[in-house]
């Protein structure tokens, strides 16, 4: 790719998603749904492309963005975080549901995948976990996951993983405000006795001076590098570590070949971030940076992956697909409200709401969701999900893995999801076995 076709690109990116920002300022459905501006982008592109109206002409390298800006996104995954022992105690309850829906989402879509593959002749090999991977992480994850499954042989997985993605935002933030207004009814909420309506500019529009913050922070003097430049420096170096210690590896253990260049930079900063612990130096990261330059990431990867899907792959496979979000989801969704009003830990029904918006969206819807019953902010459930993300920041790890496993043995995908689900389980006993319902 050259710079000139790379400037190319960034301009249809671009203008996709400017587009798909105005549109859904102006749609009150799409802003109801929590849709971001990205999915409506791609979905123009896709519409306006040469699969349908031919107007415009999708640039061929856009499903190649897909795999360059996962190895960012899950380089800021792991870089500064960090969480205490205290916190961890506090919202293991939180922790563990995110665990054992992890595995079960995949084992469902596994037996899914079995039972349905038969009657849909052509559809990709190991298709079903894609659901996992869609409903945890979104777009990313599951663009991620279904490149592993393309690189094997599985042409069409990135299309399937961007509608099981889809089909899981929309159930996020549909059934997840139904739960919100049957949660507040039952009197489960802590800081809402009624469901507020959000004010329009929480939609569309420009925010309000008051609610305006900043996307992060100067850790050093701009007169000695630029703060972004740093960020992206420090993201980097991480990536150059992983990729170094993976090609001295690879010459004693050619197998070591095989790991996907996506897990380079999370090696990288798994080592990196102690080391700056240990010198003092950890003070040069900062989070909300990195995770801007992670939202920037995922606004590409979503636009170009929707705008280059392959239309006659969701025409062919809608029935599977459709049954896929449709049970995984509906368990999702019972498990949660059982098991958290189970345990009736105080703000369970706001941890509840994070882990179903995340769990079958992103974690923007499970925010959403936790705002329209906290409307100050006063909930832990945000704080939650910062100690899940710091415990379970390894399942990050199992994307590239678990798709290339299921290529080569399905029984050893079944293990890893029975042990991860089966593990919570014993975990939940021992810690809440005596929590009455």
């Amino acid at each position: 790719m050259t710079l000139a076709s790379l400037y190319q690109d960034m301009m249809v990116m671009s203008l996709l998603l400017m587009g798909g920002f105005v549109i859904r300022a102006f749609c009150k459905p799409l802003q109801r749904l929590f849709l971001p501006a990205s999915v409506v982008a791609g979905v123009i592109g896709l519409v306006l492309g040469q699969q349908v109206l031919g107007i415009i002409t999708i640039p061929e390298s856009f499903p190649s963005f897909n795999g360059i800006m996962m190895r960012v996104i899950m380089t800021c995954v792991v870089l500064g975080i960090s969480v205490t022992a205290k916190q961890m105690k506090e919202h293991m309850d939180y922790a563990l549901a995110n665990i054992f829906l992890y595995g079960t989402q995949m084992l469902i879509g596994i037996a899914i995948m079995l039972l349905m593959s038969p009657m849909s002749p052509g559809i990709p090999e190991g298709w079903g976990i894609l659901g996992t991977f869609a409903y945890f992480g979104s777009h990313g994850s599951a663009g991620a996951a279904a490149a592993i499954l393309e690189e094997g042989g599985a042409a069409g997985a990135t299309s399937i993983g961007m509608v099981l993605a889809t089909g899981g935002l929309i159930w996020s933030m549909v059934v997840g405000m139904w739960v919100v207004n049957y949660g507040v009814k039952k009197g489960w909420a802590t800081f809402v006795k009624n469901p507020e309506k959000q004010p329009d500019y929480f939609y569309r529009g420009l925010l309000p001076e008051d609610k305006k913050e900043s996307i992060g922070s100067t850790t050093t003097s701009p007169v000695a590098i630029n703060p972004l430049a740093l960020q992206l420096g420090l993201i980097m170096l991480c990536y150059a570590l992983g990729y170094g210690i993976f090609t001295v590896v690879v010459k004693f253990v050619p197998i070591f070949s095989k790991i996907n260049a996506m897990l380079y930079g999370m090696l990288g900063g798994l080592i990196l971030w102690p080391v700056m612990k240990k010198t003092h130096t950890d003070g040069y990261v900062d989070r909300k940076t990195l995770n801007q330059i992670n939202g920037f990431c995922l606004e590409i990867l979503i636009t170009t992956s929707i705008a280059s899907l392959s239309l006659d792959v969701i025409v062919k496979y809608w029935l599977p697909l459709l049954v896929h979000v449709l049970v995984c989801c509906t368990f999702t969704t019972v498990f949660l409200l059982w098991y958290f009003k189970k345990i009736g830990n105080p703000q369970w029904f706001e941890k509840c709401l994070m882990v179903l918006g995340c769990c079958t969206g992103a974690s923007a819807n499970g925010l959403a969701l936790v705002r329209a019953v906290d409307p100050n902010s006063e909930s832990c459930a945000p704080t939650a999900h910062g100690v899940y993300n710091a415990i379970f920041w390894w399942n990050n790890l199992l994307t590239p893995i678990i798709p290339a496993m299921i290529l080569v043995n399905l029984w050893s995908v079944i293990g890893v999801a029975g042990l991860l689900a089966g593990g919570a389980v014993i975990l939940m006993l021992i810690l809440f076995g005596r929590k009455k319902a």
